[in-house]
């Protein structure tokens, strides 16, 4: 079927070693056949057991209603048989009561957490010490950058991080992990910078023979595609990967694919700190305080600001002790009470527990968020390239161009 507005003329491009570039659109499937319990199941529900039974009861009375006059047996069996279908119904219907309660209730600390970070972050720009670090000349090489992603943000945010700041970062200083791999066509490509940028993504059908690799990205295999556990694994796999990386480099800085690194900034006030101490770098103090206690009350970095560790805290925590660390930190990211599987307080707790001795440095330079877009574009317009922010975080593809 055709959705309102698709162009009526469809074009097939056929290259070799290529791959569907672009999603076509797609039309949500029909789920009619559970309307009759969804009717019942996702009414606004508590957890209280008169709405549980009002709700069961009124599913009880539609299966009644729809059960009944196709049983054509004895009554015994009729009555049986019925008791058994509103037994299992009222199980399911019980089950999907708590199951959406519980997930609502998820989104909702979600939801909380996130505000929580954003008021630790602004914080944390507000008090951040004053460093004159301007003047300093960093190394080249001396940051390594573990991006955080996933094969559902290549197309979109990885590749605004790859066409802005990741294009000026050395390929040897990107770490950039994901789920799955991504290959790169130059013959494509051309196709799609130049007469097919014109063409309506909805009119063209790419079709190859293998997938489309492009970027740099280190699979981590046994990790998932999620944002919780999964997220989390990449992420040490991701500064695994970084304590093994050869050369010169002094700091590891992990980032998300919607952040905006001035990397200059970053890597003149990293070049004030001495690496040669176990040192974390960032925004601390999230899921700490109000009804979030991770890591012992301890909280962590704030995952929105970026956060980074000296060589030599990766050095004791991580280096030739890589499956120990991976042990530990997968049973902390799977602990309700010290990360419930947040990416940032399961690396920052595991982190602080591997090396009770680290040092916690303030980050200089994190930068107003995506959400407030008027304020940081207003400050950029001020201070342009004199800026001395370092990092921006919720940055959507159509704006890293324009921060850029």
């Amino acid at each position: 079927m055709v959705s309102e507005g698709t162009p009526s003329i469809g074009m097939f491009l056929s290259l070799s070693a290529t791959l569907a570039w672009v999603t076509l659109p797609m039309t949500s499937g029909s789920f009619e056949s559970c309307g009759l319990v969804q009717q019942h199941v996702n009414p606004p529900m508590s957890a209280s057991s008169t709405q549980n039974e009002v709700h069961t009861e009124d599913t009880r009375g539609l299966v009644q209603q729809h059960v009944s006059p196709l049983m054509s047996a004895s009554s015994t069996q009729n009555e049986m048989h019925t008791e058994d279908t509103l037994s299992m119904v009222q199980l399911k219907s019980d089950d999907g009561i708590k199951r959406v309660t519980k997930e609502n209730g998820a989104r909702s600390k979600d939801v909380l957490f996130r505000e929580a970070s954003r008021a630790q972050m602004a914080s944390c720009r507000a008090h951040a010490p004053k460093v004159n670090h301007q003047d300093r000349k960093p190394e080249a090489g001396s940051v390594l950058y573990v991006i955080k992603t996933y094969s559902g943000a290549y197309e979109n945010r990885l590749r605004a991080v790859m066409e802005t700041w990741g294009a000026q970062v050395p390929r040897s200083s990107l770490l950039i992990v994901g789920d799955e791999e991504h290959k790169e066509f130059p013959m494509l490509r051309a196709v799609m910078e130049t007469w097919g940028a014109q063409v309506p993504r909805s009119s063209l059908l790419i079709v190859g023979d293998e997938e489309h690799k492009e970027f740099p990205i280190h699979v981590a295999k046994e990790c998932g595609a999620d944002a919780n556990l999964g997220l989390a694994c990449r992420v040490a796999h991701g500064v695994e990967l970084a304590a093994k990386t050869p050369g010169n480099w002094s700091w590891v800085f992990v980032v998300d694919d919607d952040h905006y690194v001035k990397t200059d900034n970053l890597e003149s006030f990293l070049a004030t700190l001495d690496s040669s101490v176990a040192t974390g770098v960032g925004c601390y103090g999230c899921g700490a305080g109000g009804q979030f206690n991770y890591c012992r009350g301890k909280g962590g970095f704030c995952g929105g600001c970026g956060y980074g560790f000296s060589r030599a805290a990766l050095m004791k925590a991580v280096r030739g002790h890589e499956a120990e660390f991976r042990e530990q930190h997968l049973s902390v990211a799977e602990s309700r009470e010290l990360s419930e599987a947040r990416e940032d307080m399961a690396m920052s707790c595991t982190m602080t527990d591997r090396l009770p001795d680290m040092k916690v440095q303030p980050l200089v330079g994190s930068g107003i968020d995506g959400n407030n877009a008027e304020e940081l574009f207003k400050d950029l317009s001020r201070d342009g390239c004199n800026t001395k922010s370092s990092i921006w975080h919720w940055i959507k593809p159509e704006m890293m161009h324009k921060v850029h």
